[in-house]
């Protein structure tokens, strides 16, 4: 699942009104590690996102409690499909598995191509 945590970054830091530069410098960072946060690239540390919290007064929650909800509820979609998967013959199953692999071949690829665009 993607994070949603340097978007929430994001949204808190242009809120306080702080440049990546200026945030970069108050957490003993730099601007282009934190644009890589706040772009999905990487992910902070639990120390750099405890310095990131205080400087932006924000919350542990607010950046995070999102994801882990989204994680439950996606859970519990998985788990609806697979018992009604489950329920199908055998071979039918088969077959929704090899849609789905390609599916998800398909989605890789296309994320693939989009990345090599932005380098």
């Amino acid at each position: 699942m993607e994070s949603n945590v340097g978007k929430r970054i994001l949204e808190v830091r242009n809120k306080r009104n702080y440049t990546q530069e200026e945030l970069a410098e108050k957490i003993g960072s730099v601007p282009s590690y934190i644009s890589n946060i706040e772009r999905k690239n990487k992910c902070p540390s639990l120390s750099l996102l405890r310095k990131i919290v205080k400087e932006l007064d924000t919350t542990y929650d607010y950046l995070l409690m999102d994801d882990f909800e989204m994680d439950k509820q996606l859970e519990i979609k998985y788990k609806e499909m697979f018992r009604e998967i489950k329920k199908l013959e055998e071979p039918a199953q088969e077959e929704i598995f090899k849609i789905i692999a390609s599916i998800i071949n398909s989605f890789k690829n296309m994320e693939d191509k989009e990345k090599t665009k932005e380098k």
